[in-house]
């Protein structure tokens, strides 16, 4: 061979063992930074996220033990109770030493504020009003004068007594002025001829009371329920003949009842033919 030839390859074996050699130093270079400060940190970083997942103990608060009605509270609470059986009773102002008022008055003496004493007195005012203008609807005046008095010595501030005493007055004399009308004769107008199946009924009809209102139409009832045929009411309030119609229908219990309604002042239910 010639002497550039080995010479060159020489050259090529030197470089070569120096390149294993540079490549054996960097493998080993990362074991040696392994041991510095970042192999540290993360050691600690690791330690401390397991700190973190320990398990922590949260203390309950206790709930409060209810507080016990004082004696006074417990008296109190039993006038209420005694109150609302006797209500429920129906002895509402008497016996005078056990009825619901004195029971739900001695209640609101001791605690003003008692909202089941207020209710207690609220209802029995409320049985009074209304019982007051049932006997106003009767007719019976006196009577629902003396249940007014009865609702005004439970509670005499309560609005709805106001209100029934003016439902009760205005109902009086709404039918004492229709009273005074039915009195006046009219003018020399003569007397209606009825014919079969024609029933008159009186102008003032919805000014009587219920007894008197049903003894008038019961006649009508009877023949429509035996006769089974329509009827025409011929009354100027639309109103008024409608509850004509109710009532005689409501009391033949067999069929429905056919009706017609014209607005005239005849004042008079006729039965039609089939």
């Amino acid at each position: 061979m010639s002497k550039n030839l080995v010479s060159f390859l020489i050259v090529v074996a030197f470089l070569t063992g120096c390149q294993e050699n540079v490549k054996s130093t960097e493998k080993s270079q990362p074991l040696q930074e392994a041991e510095g400060p970042q192999a540290i940190a993360a050691t600690s970083s690791v330690n401390k996220s397991v700190d973190i997942e320990k398990p922590v103990t949260i203390k309950k608060q206790q709930p409060k033990a209810a507080k016990a009605p004082t004696a006074f509270e417990q008296l109190t609470q039993r006038l209420i109770e005694q109150g609302e059986i006797a209500l429920a009773a129906e002895r509402f102002l008497t016996p005078v030493d056990d009825n619901a008022n004195l029971y739900f008055q001695a209640a609101l003496g001791r605690d003003p504020g008692n909202f089941r004493a207020i209710q207690g007195i609220t209802a029995i005012v409320d049985v009074y009003t209304q019982w007051a203008w049932q006997a106003a609807r009767n007719g019976d005046y006196k009577k629902a004068a003396k249940y007014l008095d009865s609702a005004r010595s439970v509670n005499p501030e309560d609005p709805a007594i106001v209100e029934m005493a003016s439902r009760v007055s205005d109902l009086k004399a709404k039918r004492e002025q229709a009273a005074k009308i039915s009195k006046i004769k009219p003018e020399a107008k003569e007397p209606k001829v009825l014919k079969e199946g024609q029933f008159l009924l009186p102008e003032t009809l919805f000014s009587l009371s219920e007894e008197e209102i049903i003894a008038k139409i019961q006649p009508i009832i009877d023949e429509v329920a035996t006769a089974d045929r329509p009827i025409a009411i011929y009354w100027p309030n639309d109103k008024e003949a409608r509850l004509i119609y109710q009532i005689i229908n409501s009391r033949v219990p067999e069929f429905r009842v056919r009706a017609m309604i014209y607005h005239r002042a005849d004042y008079m239910v006729e039965l039609q033919q089939n």
